[in-house]
């Protein structure tokens, strides 16, 4: 037989716990011996590591008794069924096990037909729940079949695929959840984004306000003829009105009344933008996944429009060559970024990405947030490489969220701008404590090691930073980047060796770090005004 049950048995007699494991023939009635303990406290382990179905324990054992390992158990698995075996013939310990759940309590010694009828009726109980879950599976399959449930989660299912998905792929994925078609008589979506700025935006507020605007929708297109629909995302509330073939103008008319009555809750927030969208009638599951798609991408686009109107869907343009080019040319920029560690370069890069986003032609508001986000990226991932502790995936997390609550293209950027920023200055700010001893430590290895040709890259790991950090580290507490002060350690010691006698200047360059006494020379005039030879006789001739 199949095991239905797998069993844990728990007695500090191991010679009962022998005499149990090999008096019952457990495949025979169904149960699976999981394994067996002699303490409380073991037992409980066990418990926890094999997650059995049955626990038959003794009331007395060390660690924990009986009664104590059952209330633990049932806190970890309510469903845990419990059998108590003990030679005390103590009816409070009955009283209380009960009071546990306990299934059965049997005295010692164990009678086998006794615990081998109560292990079978264990397991025709579990057949039996299993059998009644099947059933209730079955139903709720059935329920989840019905018309407008499966509407739901076939509108569910569209807006969990990416807008840019092709309909047939995405009708390929509902498909496997149900063969059933949606559309039968007709079909349309309407898109209503009511929103609050993402500068007030609070998540118990803006729940506030969708919950607001969804009691409105229902009342108001609740005698339209046929079916509604409604699902709820970031993008906005999307609603599929089944029924046959409508005034789309009354429709429209409808929705500028939801928008009225919506605006009219300003007394709960502090300023409220509402757009609404309504899509063409279809006859197809296909045609309304794809206006649905089309919605979306024009929700969008009211970022390079207008907020607060209510309008047909217009088509947007395909713009796949645009789009491509929009792409080239941010990435030609981000390419072009200054390794600056201010804000104000953070901004000079923005600006120059929204210029690029101003003029170019027939491109959406998705693919704008799309390329804001590897803006946002690229410059986290820049940032992660400083301090491996930043929060990378939360601050982009919290730009594509608060996107959604940007009323303008502006307000966009003025978005990233802040989560950029705040996310550097966290940055700088955590390293900050770290920043004096590195330098001071580079400095000292400058002067110790002058006289050999120092790798950067080598130094700036060492004292664990990246070069480009570390660069402007250096910079700013020296007023000179890592050359420059290399460069003039190598000169001031030039030119206290230059007034030595014994040493010509092939072997002050050579001391110093220079195998090419000709760039010596150049360098050291450069530096002084005079060359190496000129600048000893001044001192020797003192």
């Amino acid at each position: 037989m199949i095991s239905i049950l797998g069993i844990i048995i728990a007695d500090d007699e191991k010679k009962i716990c022998k005499l149990l494991e090999y008096l019952i023939d457990w495949d025979e009635i169904g149960v699976k011996l999981l394994g067996v303990a002699y303490d409380g406290i073991s037992a409980f382990q066990l418990i926890q590591e094999k997650k059995p179905d049955v626990l038959l324990t003794d009331i007395r054992m060390p660690g924990m008794d009986g009664l104590q390992l059952i209330e633990e158990a049932k806190k970890q698995n309510a469903s845990l069924k419990c059998i108590i075996i003990s030679g005390y013939k103590d009816f409070q310990y009955a009283q209380q096990g009960i009071r546990y759940g306990v299934r059965d309590y049997l005295l010692k010694p164990i009678n086998q037909d006794d615990l081998t009828r109560t292990l079978k009726k264990l397991v025709k109980e579990t057949m039996e729940q299993k059998s009644s879950q099947e059933v209730q599976m079955h139903l709720e399959e059935t329920i989840r079949n019905y018309s407008g449930e499966f509407k739901r989660v076939f509108l569910k299912m569209v807006l969990e695929q990416k807008p840019e998905e092709t309909p047939e792929s995405v009708l390929k994925e509902v498909r496997k959840i149900n063969p059933s078609r949606v559309v039968s008589q007709g079909g349309r979506c309407l898109v209503v984004k009511p929103d609050i700025e993402y500068k007030d935006f609070t998540k118990d507020a803006y729940q506030l306000l969708i919950d607001k605007a969804i009691e409105i929708l229902q009342v108001e297109f609740a005698s339209e003829e046929g079916d509604l629909t409604i699902e709820a995302s970031e993008e906005g509330i999307f609603l599929l009105l089944f029924h046959e073939p409508s005034d789309k103008e009354e429709l429209i008319k409808s929705l500028n009344h939801v928008r009225d009555r919506v605006m009219g809750l300003q007394d709960l927030f502090p300023k409220i933008y509402f757009t609404a969208i309504i899509t063409e009638q279809v006859d197809t599951d296909e045609e309304l996944i794809r206006q649905i798609q089309y919605s979306r991408i024009a929700m969008y686009n009211r970022l390079l429009t207008d907020n607060n109107t209510v309008s047909k869907l217009n088509i947007p343009a395909a713009g796949s060559e645009e789009k491509s080019s929009l792409t080239t040319e941010i990435s030609r920029l981000l390419e072009d970024r200054p390794e600056s560690f201010e804000p104000e370069e953070i901004r000079n890069c923005l600006n120059d990405a929204k210029r690029i986003m101003q003029t170019a032609k027939n491109i959406s508001g998705l693919d704008i947030k799309m390329e804001l986000l590897r803006l946002a990226h690229n410059y986290l991932d820049w940032f992660e490489l400083l301090d491996a502790s930043l929060d990378k995936s939360g601050k982009a997390a919290y730009f594509s969220e608060m996107y959604e609550h940007c009323i303008s293209l502006d307000q966009a950027f003025e978005l990233l701008e802040e989560t950029l920023t705040k996310a550097l200055l966290e940055v700088l700010n955590h390293l900050k404590s770290k920043e004096i001893k590195p330098v001071a430590y580079a400095k000292h290895y400058i002067e110790k090691n002058k006289g050999v040709q120092i790798k950067l890259e080598e130094l700036a790991k060492s004292v664990g930073f990246s070069y480009t950090y570390f660069s402007y580290l250096f910079k700013k507490e020296t007023g000179k980047t890592l050359t420059e002060y290399i460069q003039m350690v190598r000169i001031e010691t030039a030119k206290k060796l230059l007034v030595e006698k014994e040493r010509n200047v092939s072997e002050v360059a050579e001391l110093v770090g220079y195998s090419d006494i000709k760039f010596f020379t150049k360098q050291f005039k450069k530096a002084l005004g005079v060359s190496p030879n000129e600048y000893r006789k001044m001192f020797l001739e003192r």
